[in-house]
């Protein structure tokens, strides 16, 4: 990869490879399993715009580029902003699987602390509650945003 990117993570040949680099890794699958979702959303977004609106960008002179910087990708904003709240709220929820790969994150903690206190219901109501918390207000926030950008069609 360092070659292809120009990324090191950590060093192959290292037995605790790993371990050394859980982080960077956790960051590197989940940017790629979420960028997938995003490409899709905004695919989906693009595919609402009426046709006829790409084929009179292009009668009118303007180059592929242009016509989704001005005319396409401003209108497909405007239909993608709920689904990629959604996809956020997601990507918020997914960072608990990086405790597979041993990075201290919220799972990983909530399994220390009831192997340490044996208090199963009020950890998991704690760890529960703080990702209410978290995702609740996106999911207002994004539902607000996409009612006020919304077009009637």
């Amino acid at each position: 990869m360092s070659q292809t990117l120009g990324l090191t993570l950590a060093d192959r040949q290292s037995a605790t490879f790993i371990a050394d680099s859980g982080f960077r890794l956790a960051v590197l699958g989940l940017t790629v399993y979420t960028a997938s979702f995003v490409c899709e959303t905004v695919r989906a977004g693009v595919n609402t715009i009426p046709l006829g609106q790409a084929e009179a960008a292009r009668s009118l002179g303007l180059s592929f580029g242009q016509n989704l910087r001005i005319v396409l990708l401003p209108q497909a904003f405007r239909a993608v902003v709920i689904p990629l709240g959604s996809v956020l709220i997601a990507l918020t929820k997914n960072t608990t699987i990086a405790s597979a790969i041993g990075v201290a994150e919220a799972a990983l903690l909530m399994k220390e602390m009831i192997e340490n206190t044996a208090a199963v219901l009020v950890v998991g109501g704690i760890f529960a509650l703080g990702f209410v918390i978290l995702t609740l207000p996106m999911g207002l926030l994004f539902g607000w945003l996409g009612k006020r950008l919304a077009v009637a069609r």
